[in-house]
């Protein structure tokens, strides 16, 4: 059944990797032989993340062990080597120094660069899907983006730091598979490391899967349809192109995920990329009569959508006392570079928004962008409003022109303590 390679390691037979169902051009070896049970490693020597001779020092079902405790347990006893989550065709890997997460990768198309930076609303999805066509032997896809101009050189390194914490904070998100640790210093490629410490990295990953498990609800509502934009089809390709392919059939959420085959948290991941590069679009039906307003306010969507059509009545009244003294032009200017300034914070939300007559924000524009974000960042949308919203407070406290703001402000009381609460 074994054999000992050049190393002295024990090998299974070419007979016996095809009976475990491996490939050809496959090996396999024996890592430990007990009474109970035989493990065996798949050796796959083009992996350029597990070196063939590391030592593999843990191996565990995540259904039993979840990642919070793998990782606490490995920053607790200060371990260095790689971390490798496995599940059906998913492989995502964690590089530890000393007990510190220090970088992530996967092989998972949605966790790419360029997917990451539309997420966050920096590129858009046709300036991602260009940067994707540069010519071979062009270099890294960063590096394509800095040369282009669509990124400077810091810019890059924040994007890279995001895109990994992003891989490692996904892998909260799985209920099922392997996490297997190979112990020993190993470096990664990229010389990008995480800013997050390795016990806030468990906090915000604990956090953000339960904010993705609200956004699948949200999106799994009866009510809620998911349509196509065929004139923005043109460069999908890959997982993208499947779920955009699959929604022809039926525009529900649960039909979609159940027809393609994937798990609705990624689903749910590749639908919000779509909505943001424009190629779907996310509905809400005629309300059900039978549905009650508890289920409407308990549904986080639908907070939101509140949230965002108070955040904008607000900010129109704050405005208008102010306009009211200084005139739609001079007001309006100002506003506009507060607005730039925020969105350097949160440009998923107000890049490229600027305030119309009056100062008034389009509302339709701010819903669709919210909603397009991944539940995870609900809370980027209410600190930017809020940003908005102190400032305009403050200028109607101490504008010289405004008489009585007390007034002003006590008018929109109600307004003030919804947006707070």
């Amino acid at each position: 059944m074994r054999e000992r390679d050049q190393r002295g390691t024990d090998t299974l037979e070419p007979a016996v990797c095809s009976a475990l169902g491996l490939e050809r051009t496959e090996a396999a070896r024996v890592r430990a032989c007990g009474p109970r049970m035989i493990l065996v490693e798949r050796r796959p020597f083009e992996d350029p993340y597990v070196p063939a001779d590391c030592s593999l020092t843990l191996s565990v079902d995540v259904r039993s062990f979840p990642l919070a405790d793998v990782l606490s347990w490995l920053h607790g006893a200060g371990r260095s080597g790689l971390l490798h989550s496995s599940h059906q065709d998913q492989a995502k890997w964690i590089w530890f120094h000393r007990g510190e997460v220090v970088f992530a990768a996967s092989n998972q198309r949605l966790d790419r660069l360029g997917h990451s930076l539309v997420r966050a609303g920096i590129l858009s999805f046709e300036q991602m899907q260009d940067a994707e066509r540069r010519p071979l032997g062009s270099g890294r896809f960063g590096k394509v983006l800095v040369e282009r101009g669509l990124l400077t050189p810091r810019q890059l390194w924040t994007a890279l730091q995001r895109q990994a914490e992003e891989i490692a904070q996904s892998l909260f998100a799985d209920s099922a598979g392997w996490l297997c640790f190979w112990e020993g210093e190993m470096q990664p490629d990229n010389v990008v490391r995480l800013s997050l410490p390795t016990p806030r990295l468990i906090h915000e990953g604990l956090r953000w899967r339960q904010e993705l498990r609200r956004f699948v609800r949200s999106l799994g509502d009866p009510r809620v349809r998911l349509e196509r934009v065929p004139e923005r089809q043109t460069g999908l390709s890959g997982i993208e192109r499947a779920v955009f392919d699959a929604l022809g059939e039926d525009p529900t959420f649960v039909a979609l995920y159940r027809r393609i085959g994937i798990d609705a948290q990624t689903t749910a991941r590749i639908v919000q990329l779509l909505h943001r590069g424009g190629a779907v679009k996310i509905r809400r039906a005629d309300d059900d009569p039978d549905r009650t307003q508890r289920v409407l306010r308990n549904d986080p969507g639908e907070r939101l959508r509140t949230h965002v059509q108070d955040a904008v009545k607000l900010i129109g009244e704050l405005a208008a006392a102010i306009v009211a003294v200084d005139g739609p032009d001079r007001f309006g200017e100002r506003f506009g570079i507060l607005i730039e300034e925020v969105a350097e914070r949160f440009p998923g939300l107000l890049a490229g928004v600027r305030p119309g007559p009056s100062a008034l924000l389009d509302a339709d524009l701010l819903l669709e962008r919210a909603l397009g974000l991944p539940a995870e960042r609900h809370g980027d949308v209410r600190a930017a409003f809020a940003a908005l919203v102190d400032y305009l407070e403050f200028e109607v406290k101490n504008h010289p022109e405004v008489e009585r703001p007390d007034l002003v402000l006590q008018s929109v009381e109600g307004l003030r303590a919804t947006f707070r609460s």
